[in-house]
């Protein structure tokens, strides 16, 4: 039979994880990475890797998107914060304890993962918007008007169908006038920003 925890544990210690992504567009030099500042999240425009890490942070993980010049560096960054909280010193078993530990642990872990999840929503509808501005915006409108009065309007097409497009202008299998307008952005167009602009374009809907 199991023994109450008279006065054997009077304080219980959980992590509480924050996470911030930060990015850093068009880097050529990847020795120097760490040491630049980051732009987005916590770093703002004001911390490097290097700073990030002073202030407590980890790096969780790291991606490298192909950009027009250089690369694109996106970190996701974590800090453990240890919250003491009292436990009950009467009136719980060790075992209940740490059974009630092990669940509020989880449901840290998950709410870590649905900041994260919006932290990446977030920064690709922020690209999405920029890319669009300079590149599409001007032909395009708001994604709802045909260009030139050939192409079909944006908004009308699948993620599938802008990815498809943008390979046959890319391939060469599209030989009309908007071909020569088009070809030169396609060929600096990766998948991933075409991910970016149609999420955008979905909020303009």
């Amino acid at each position: 039979m199991l023994k109450k925890s008279l006065f054997v544990l009077s304080t219980a210690c959980l992590l509480s994880a924050s996470t911030t992504m930060c990015y850093k567009k068009n880097h050529i030099d990847p020795s120097t990475i760490s040491s630049v500042v980051l732009d987005g999240g916590a770093c703002d425009g004001k911390y490097s890797v290097e700073d990030m890490k002073k202030n407590g942070y980890n790096v969780d993980s790291m991606k490298l998107q192909n950009a027009t010049d250089g690369l694109t560096y996106i970190y996701v960054f974590k800090k453990e914060n240890v919250v003491v909280k009292k436990a009950a010193t009467t009136g719980i078993t060790n075992a209940e304890l740490k059974a009630q530990l092990k669940e509020q642990i989880q449901e840290i872990k998950k709410e870590t993962a649905i900041e994260e999840e919006k932290e990446i929503v977030k920064s690709s509808l922020q690209e999405g918007e920029k890319l669009y501005n300079t590149t599409c915006k001007s032909c395009h409108g708001d994604g709802s008007i045909r260009a030139y009065s050939t192409s079909r309007p944006l908004n009308d097409l699948s993620l599938e169908d802008m990815k498809e497009a943008i390979r046959d202008y890319t391939n060469g299998n599209k030989d009309n006038g908007m071909a020569m307008i088009m070809s030169p952005y396609a060929n600096s167009t990766t998948s991933s920003d075409i991910e970016s602009v149609y999420n955008y374009l979905q909020t303009l809907k």
